[in-house]
């Protein structure tokens, strides 16, 4: 076994030779023999424990073990004691122990030496394949438990992912190594300990060698999968939000890659998206669904003539009002406004701004996001149109339509924020005070 392990160590570049290495040591069987096998093979080890508290005297017990051992073998021992409890706000009880265990690691990493061999070995490997299998493993699950993770200023290494379970049991039996049984090992509500004692025993009696098997396509799928994302970075290059944060994919990019669904995992990475709402994309990509919208956690996707946008949702916008007290100047959300002088009206600054004869005004104003319904007299049109028109017409897209507001002079509609603006209220030869109204968002978001 120890040759194994000088393979591994050599052919993923863990380890220089004698290099110094923190051993995260729990006290089972996998980070005992992981402790063992590193000391024979001429590292020099400092031993890490960490203390969940979650089982009691057990961990207390756990710890003292740990700590006895690096005293008798003369080896440095640092542990700390974390409080998983309290630290699982939204995650399971073992996401919050990891978390918690990595920030330690990364901590001493930052003291040096700058590197920390697990206990994983090709069991681990296994299981973790199959539960990413199981639950839905996405784009990146086919990576497994990888040889060499960089944590902070340092890396994490496991040079026991080319040996299985039985060797290490094997190991530690020959050279009569102590460690302590977890029994939550064998607890079944763990869907891992379900696969360990359940699945795996089933596979290898309905095909015997099924685990070295499972363990060589586990390292296959790892570096396709690894091949896949560098393919797909390449396919994604150019491609970012804009200014607004809006990113927009052309269609005919999509339609002609020949992995779409990976393309647009990587681009929706970290927005929480159901691998089930990508198929339904893609699906309605290819058949051609223009203004289907879809979720994605926090990101809103709509599919439009000739691009996917895909942008953070908009909070529901809230309507205020402006008293005639109060327009002398203020600012609520996107919006801003003052008084000013007939002399102070300059009409290039755009439809962000749109300058209103307060004589010609019924206060309170009201704005509120547009509603079905509401009507407006623009300037250069004849009668009145339907708010929701004049956004189809402004080439607004679905998903931009709830971020549209309206001021409201009475009943009328005087503004449609930042696009079009009503007859009958600009100033004119006879007006004495103007109500400049300024839209802070720029209106290419809308577009």
């Amino acid at each position: 076994m120890l040759a194994e392990v000088r393979r591994t160590i050599l052919r993923h570049t863990m380890l220089a030779p004698g290099e110094p290495v923190w051993v995260a040591v729990s006290g089972g069987i996998d980070s005992m023999v992981l402790a063992h096998v590193l000391r024979e093979l001429g590292h020099p080890c400092m031993i890490a424990h960490v203390d969940h508290g979650l089982r009691g005297t057990v961990s207390d017990g756990d710890r003292a073990f740990v700590e006895q051992y690096a005293k008798q073998a003369g080896l440095p021992f640092r542990t700390v004691r974390v409080d998983v409890k309290s630290a699982t706000d939204g995650i399971s009880v073992q996401m919050a122990a990891r978390e918690l265990r990595y920030a330690w690691f990364k901590e001493l990493l930052g003291e040096g030496p700058p590197v920390m061999a697990l206990g994983h070995h090709r069991d681990d490997v296994m299981e973790t394949l199959l539960i990413n299998l199981l639950r839905g493993m996405g784009a990146h699950g086919a990576t497994g438990i990888p040889p060499v993770t960089i944590l902070g200023e340092g890396r994490i290494c496991r040079p026991l992912l080319g040996v299985g379970r039985d060797q290490v049991a094997t190991y530690a039996r020959e050279r009569d190594i102590a460690f302590r049984e977890d029994a939550s090992n064998a607890n079944p509500k763990y869907l891992r300990n379900r696969i360990r004692h359940e699945l795996l025993p089933l596979l290898e009696d309905l095909r015997p060698g099924a685990r070295t098997v499972l363990a060589r396509d586990a390292g296959l799928l790892a570096e396709l999968a690894v091949s896949a994302s560098e393919r797909v970075a390449q396919l994604a290059a150019g491609l970012g939000p804009d200014r607004d944060g809006i990113l927009r994919i052309p269609l005919e990019r999509l339609q002609k890659c020949t992995t779409p669904r990976l393309l647009l995992m990587h681009l929706l990475k970290g927005t929480g998206i159901h691998p089930d709402v990508i198929g339904q994309l893609t699906d309605a990509i290819h058949g051609g669904g223009t203004g289907a919208r879809f979720s994605a956690g926090d990101h809103v996707i709509t599919l439009a003539n000739n691009h996917l946008a895909i942008h953070p949702a908009a909070p529901s916008p809230n309507g205020f009002t402006i008293s005639r007290e109060e327009a002398a100047q203020g600012h609520q959300g996107p919006f801003s406004w003052r008084t000013c002088l007939p002399s102070e009206v300059e009409f290039p600054l755009g439809m962000g701004t749109a300058w209103l004869d307060m004589a010609k005004l019924q206060f309170p104003l009201a704005v509120r996001p547009w509603l079905p319904g509401d009507r407006m007299r623009p300037v250069g049109l004849n009668g009145s149109k339907l708010i929701s028109d004049m956004l189809i017409d402004a080439g607004v897209p679905r998903y931009a339509k709830p971020s549209a507001f309206v001021v409201l002079s009475g009943e009328q509609p005087v503004w449609l924020a930042g696009l079009r603006l009503a007859q009958g209220y600009s100033p004119d030869s006879r007006t004495e005070k103007v109500l400049r109204l300024d839209f802070r968002v720029d209106v290419d978001h809308l577009l």
